[in-house]
């Protein structure tokens, strides 16, 4: 009798395992067999193994627990110490290297910028400041309290900037003016490595058109590779997550970390919440983006290469004419012809709107709801991450990437909140397919 108890309760507790494996296994249509590419050496099975998503879990609810003690021992302490002194001699060192630019092509509008190299006279600033112009109008902060205003600072003295490098995915440029006045120190940069998540932060714009204005707020996230939209562009790049209030002047503006070092550029916020939700550029983007080539256009020559085009004849009783023979379509990739034989209600999206297909969003279990992403992120035709959404509410729990190929996740991410941000980022940094290091991303 124990026997045949202990036999039923095993079959009740390995069926579901088996079949959960089954599930996220590669013994499904969709194999890289249908892919017709050799060098995809992707492995859902190792990829998405019940034990690896078990394992995920179980850190979950151990960082829960920590997050909770964290909790307990905040409310203990007292308010954030204030800085005596230090703050308003951060102001007074740096207010004067933030500059005020007026686009005069009027796309960009005005914004900030800041002074990085006082001999060369180069200033960086976001992109959507200068956007449409190759010249724009730079004010430097005056002496006299009262020609601050808007107003009044226009009728100073501005100076001619020339647009020399930009970095529209980055959100970047470099602005050049002949000569900095006297005494203009350029910004000493920092690291973002070096910012504490609740580290408090601030900045030096003009928002709304009220110039030199001085805040501060709470680092809450460092965010690499983000994506984010203005008007019709697409942007991507590390970015800081804080709280301190950005508004439209604030754009291109510093960022500065406690010891008055560069840390980020201002350059967005979260348009569908409150104003806590901001983003600044991190300053190894800038640095980055210092070290890119100036690449100069070639004038054009009034020679043109003529596409070659095919005509053919069409006979008719009266005359014959030539028409244009239509170019043949061109074949699909082998990724969306291996989708379409394997799961014909799949579908692809375009994500960076460039005319190449980099996802493809597919029901596994075919029961009418998708619940499974191919990612091709550098749309070299191999995937690299899945998405997968395993209690099929439509919304992704599970990221996994694997950057090399081998078959293995370099590291994987989990949202288990369902709030759209991933909770818990996991690493298998030695590659024998087991996670070796986890990370709470909310709170680290």
């Amino acid at each position: 009798m124990r026997f045949v108890l202990l036999l039923i309760i095993s079959i009740f507790f390995i069926f579901p395992s088996y079949a959960l494996e089954k599930y996220l296994s590669l013994d499904r249509p969709y194999t890289s067999k249908n892919l017709k590419k050799e060098n995809i050496k992707l492995s859902l099975n190792n990829m998405v193994r019940s034990n690896k998503i078990d394992t995920l879990n179980k850190h979950l609810n151990r960082i829960e627990k920590f997050n909770k003690y964290v909790a307990r021992k905040e409310i203990k302490k007292e308010k954030r110490k204030k800085y005596k002194g230090l703050v308003q001699d951060l102001y007074k060192q740096k207010a004067d290297s933030v500059v005020y630019i007026g686009n005069p092509a009027g796309k960009g509008g005005s914004g900030s910028g800041f002074v990085i190299d006082s001999k060369k006279g180069h200033i960086i600033t976001n992109w959507h400041v200068i956007e449409g112009s190759k010249t724009v109008y730079v004010w430097f902060k005056p002496k006299n309290l009262k020609d601050m205003e808007e107003d009044r600072l226009m009728q100073q003295p501005k100076f001619e900037g020339t647009v020399i490098k930009t970095n529209r995915k980055k959100d970047l440029a470099l602005v050049k003016v002949e000569k900095i006045p006297i005494g203009i120190k350029p910004l000493q940069f920092g690291k973002t490595v070096n910012i504490p998540i609740g580290s408090t932060v601030y900045a030096i714009g003009h928002p709304r058109g009220l110039t030199w204005t001085f805040n501060s707020g709470m680092v809450t996230q460092i965010r690499e590779k983000y994506r984010w939209s203005g008007g019709n562009d697409r942007h991507m790049a590390n970015v800081i997550q804080h709280e301190v209030p950005l508004n439209p002047g604030n754009s291109g503006g510093p960022l500065f970390n406690e010891m008055g070092q560069l840390v980020g550029v201002n350059s967005f916020s979260d348009s569908h919440s409150s104003e806590l939700i901001n983003f600044s550029v991190a300053v190894e983007e800038v640095e980055s983006f210092l070290k890119e080539k100036i690449t100069k256009k070639k004038k054009t020559k009034y020679i043109q290469k003529k596409k070659k085009q095919t005509w053919i004849k069409k006979k008719s009783k009266e005359k014959t004419d030539w028409i244009k023979k239509k170019p043949k379509k061109k074949e699909s990739s082998s990724i969306t012809e291996g989708m379409k034989k394997d799961y014909p209600e799949s579908f692809s999206d375009d994500h960076n709107k460039n005319g190449i297909e980099d996802t493809w969003y597919v029901d596994e279990n075919r029961n009418g709801k998708i619940d499974t992403a191919f990612i091709d992120d550098n749309e070299d035709g191999i995937i690299e991450a899945i998405l997968i959404d395993k209690d099929e509410n439509g919304k992704w729990d599970y990221l996994f990437v694997d950057k090399d190929l081998d078959g293995n996740p370099d590291y994987a991410l989990i949202d288990k909140d369902q709030d759209g941000e991933y909770d818990s980022k996991a690493y298998d940094s030695n590659q024998d397919g087991e996670w070796d290091r986890f990370e709470d991303i909310k709170t680290s």
